[in-house]
């Protein structure tokens, strides 16, 4: 049986999470509340948001002696999703053989902490410091949902997590 962990700053990686979870007939629970079961042998995929270098769900995987059980890590973010997955930020932060996938996220500036506002603001006035010329796609779209809310939250990105541990169970 497969087990889902997340750790959600704003809701979308908890909403990721628990469809997940809900595909693969299990509960998802939350890394401070889940201890892992020892002996278990199913897949374990964690789910988490990535903010800048930080990453809770790689930083958790990277911790535990999972033994031979088959690991996955999604990292929900921002980052435009081909963008994402062509940098592979997880690739440096888990061990070989962990799995990795990369899910659009969301992002409410109303929610967001006062300190997550003043990091984004200062990214934000330094991409449009750049020529435009000189900005990637990326920084554009950075630029452009600056103050907006903006979900990219697409459920259906998870069927290759589906696939991934259904081939594991």
């Amino acid at each position: 049986m497969a087990t889902v962990l997340y750790e959600s700053a704003y809701g979308s990686t908890a909403q990721y999470a628990h469809a997940l979870a809900e595909r693969l007939g299990v509960t998802a629970a939350p890394l401070s509340d889940a201890p892992l079961p020892a002996g278990a042998t199913g897949p374990l995929i964690v789910l988490s948001y990535v903010h800048g270098p930080k990453v809770p769900a790689a930083s958790f995987v990277s911790r535990q002696d999972l033994g031979e059980r088959p690991v996955a890590v999604c990292a929900v973010g921002m980052t435009l999703l081909d963008v994402a997955r062509d940098k592979d930020q997880l690739k440096g932060m888990v061990p070989a053989g962990v799995a990795r996938f990369y899910l659009p996220g969301r992002l409410s500036y109303p929610t967001m902490s006062r300190r997550h506002r003043m990091i984004m603001w200062g990214i934000v006035k330094a991409l449009r410091a750049k020529r435009e010329a000189d900005r990637s796609p990326n920084e554009q779209a950075m630029i452009d949902s600056y103050d907006a809310d903006t979900d990219h939250v697409d459920l259906r990105e998870l069927d290759a997590v589906v696939a991934w541990a259904e081939a594991r169970a």
